[in-house]
């Protein structure tokens, strides 16, 4: 059986101080005949469909696999100070961020139909009409104050290795796009990088968390599009939630985004837990050549709202995704898995499961052609 690492107290006491912290405008076309977005009476956006996960689990029998090597269950002495402590164990025992990094990155301003990932949620996009956009830039760590005290509280919430690339190595990116406002996904630090004329594309209500002045900003509800040069790019639902600070729980949307070139296209889920909405976007879409899924921080408490690596390859599926590419594993420790667990989890859900689709996993600062990948 898999150890269990946290008290009852210990779990609550993390999972509130992790979900606080990891938390001019143009018209975008409505590819449905009303808006689709949900909110509660309290005016809050909500998920579509409820949670398919109640409780504690175990959720899957994978919940109960020890996915460790015996060198990294390093426990460690629970301490108010230190709060990823509470955990029970390091998170990152026997990890070595130069394991992930790609030998010899380089980015080619010239390439098309090219994806790299970035770390994290970061990737650039280069789509074949010479368009290109980053998803979730961050670069550095957590904006502002939030970050500082972050690293000040837990040593452990601090990014694990620098981004193989910075802004100024970018300066040719046509748009950028944001999932939603948790401070792993959104930095206004990193967007304020950006080139002149940047295209900032962001959920329902977003840009009031941002003062962005590197270019125009569009915001959209779930089944919308956008054109940037000439790439459609849509926003679509996810399973998650928003929060920026401590009083604006679910003020502002969340999302997936699918970026269209007319010969291939790229689906980015976002933060998300797993739900019946995979299904509903393959009725529209019919299929989608490559998506970027996450597969991190996905512990009980998170379960409803974060995929395990196994939810991720079944939302795939839903999606009749021809190849999936992960993410969210080693930039920073977010959840409550060893950062050497999500990879090992996914591929043996592939091995398990021997989906109908292609697994290519990146190193970060690692380039692919979408011709490597489908064909």
């Amino acid at each position: 059986m898999r150890t269990t690492h946290a008290t009852a107290y210990s779990t609550l006491f993390f999972s509130i101080i992790t979900m606080t912290l990891t938390g001019c405008q143009q018209a975008p076309v409505n590819t449905l005949n009303n808006p689709v977005f949900n909110k509660n009476p309290q005016g809050e956006f909500t998920n579509q469909y409820p949670s398919t996960f109640r409780g504690k689990g175990p959720h899957h029998p994978y919940d109960d696999i020890e996915f460790l090597k015996e060198e990294e269950i390093k426990p460690v002495e629970p301490s108010f100070i230190n709060v990823g402590s509470f955990t029970g164990f390091s998170k990152s025992a026997g990890f070595n961020y130069q394991d992930l990094l790609y030998a010899t990155p380089r980015i080619d301003e010239q390439a098309r139909q090219t994806l790299t990932w970035l770390g994290h949620a970061s990737f650039l996009v280069q789509q074949r009409h010479d368009d290109a956009f980053l998803t979730d830039p961050v670069f550095g760590e957590f904006d502002g104050a939030v970050g500082w005290l972050a690293r000040k509280i837990n040593d452990e919430m601090a990014r694990l290795g620098p981004a193989p690339f910075q802004s100024d190595d970018l300066q040719f990116v046509d748009g950028a796009v944001i999932s939603h406002n948790h401070y792993d996904h959104l930095s206004v630090e990193t967007l304020n990088t950006l080139a002149q004329g940047t295209e900032l594309l962001l959920p329902l209500s977003v840009s009031d968390h941002v003062d962005y002045t590197q270019g125009p900003i569009t915001e959209m509800d779930w089944y919308t599009q956008t054109t940037i040069g000439k790439t459609n790019v849509h926003f679509l639902p996810a399973h998650h939630f928003s929060r920026r600070g401590l009083n604006d729980w679910n003020e502002t949307l969340w999302g997936a985004w699918l970026f269209d070139d007319g010969a291939h296209t790229i689906f980015f889920a976002g933060d998300t837990g797993y739900s019946p909405i995979y299904k509903d976007m393959n009725a529209k879409f019919n299929g989608f050549d490559v998506c970027l899924m996450p597969i991190v921080a996905y512990d009980y408490t998170y379960r409803s709202i974060h995929f395990a690596p196994e939810d991720a390859v079944k939302a795939a599926q839903d999606l009749a995704c021809k190849v999936f590419i992960p993410w969210g594993y080693g930039t920073w420790l977010l959840g409550y898995e060893h950062v050497n667990e999500p990879l090992r989890r996914l591929q043996k859900a592939f091995d398990d499961i021997k989906p109908d689709m292609a697994l290519k996993i990146l190193k970060i600062g690692e380039s692919v052609r979408y011709s490597e990948l489908l064909n």
